[in-house]
């Protein structure tokens, strides 16, 4: 009986998805076929990486990453469901974003809803994940929004990070989508602007068409102090997202800034054309 039991636990590990045991340095393969040893796969965890993240991590990706260690300090969630009710005719009656509980969000976002006496009511569930990694002698902010149930409008979107005063993007931030469409997954890192200022960076990016099945975005970078010589006792990291409820044009996609508390701030001229959320806050305190 024993030997059966220990037989049945090593053919379930051979069909585990990613974990390869033909390569000794190799504990896992992605989607691409990015191979990685354990150490390497725990990195990018530290880094702020998901397992879906890591599973759709471009090769380019991977090996930027690999160059640094990461030690994940700080890691926040938000849950939202976006409820939208139409008239009879097709208008749009109310449109609201409501933060809900991880509970709740379970619960329902699987869940088709019901229509209402006069229209239809259509919901779409979206989660909003931001994380503070210390890395070598920096920090890196990384935040990514990932939909449960897809949305209809599919425009221009907005991701972006606020940073705090007494700290400065150092190099380039990184931008990546990936969506699946018929089992055939994409990661994309084209951008239609790549925003950065002294209070933040962000990207905004044209959603895909189609019948999607998957459907998130990552944004992530390095901050260093603003004065070398200071002491840093405290940090917060203001991920956010903003998905356009109507189509708005790729000139019209740029016009906003990003900024500590509010996240991603828009400009008059863009303002109707998007919802609005509750920031994501990762905060750390220390000595740095």
């Amino acid at each position: 009986m024993m030997k059966k039991k220990i037989m049945l636990i090593f053919t379930m590990l051979i069909f585990i998805p990613g974990v390869v045991f033909a390569d000794g340095n190799a504990y896992y393969e992605n989607y691409y076929g990015v191979k990685m040893s354990r150490e390497e796969y725990n990195n990018l965890v530290e880094l702020g990486f998901s397992e879906s993240e890591i599973k759709y991590m471009s090769e380019d990706d991977f090996k930027y990453n690999n160059n640094f260690t990461g030690e994940l300090v700080s890691d926040n969630t938000n849950y939202y469901v976006n409820i939208v009710r139409y008239d009879a005719t097709g208008r749009v009656i109310s449109d609201n974003d409501i933060r809900i509980s991880k509970e709740d969000y379970i619960k329902n976002s699987g869940i088709e809803p019901l229509g209402f006496m006069d229209g239809l009511i259509q919901t779409e569930y979206k989660e909003l994940r931001t994380t503070i990694s210390k890395v070598d002698s920096k920090f890196r902010y990384k935040v990514n929004l990932k939909w449960t149930k897809f949305p209809s409008t599919r425009s221009y979107d907005i991701i972006g990070i606020g940073i705090d005063a007494e700290v400065i993007t150092s190099g380039d931030a990184h931008f990546s989508q990936t969506y699946c469409v018929l089992q055939i997954c994409t990661t994309d890192t084209k951008t239609n602007d790549m925003t950065y200022n002294l209070t933040g960076a962000g990207a905004s990016f044209a959603l895909p068409t189609g019948t999607v099945t998957k459907l998130e975005s990552t944004l992530y970078f390095n901050v260093a102090k603003l004065n070398s010589s200071s002491t840093i006792t405290s940090q917060s990291a203001y991920g956010d997202y903003a998905h356009a409820t109507k189509k708005i044009s790729s000139d019209y996609a740029r016009m906003y800034m990003v900024a500590p508390g509010v996240g991603v701030s828009l400009y008059e001229e863009s303002i109707d054309y998007y919802d609005r959320i509750s920031p994501s806050i990762a905060g750390w305190t220390g000595t740095w």
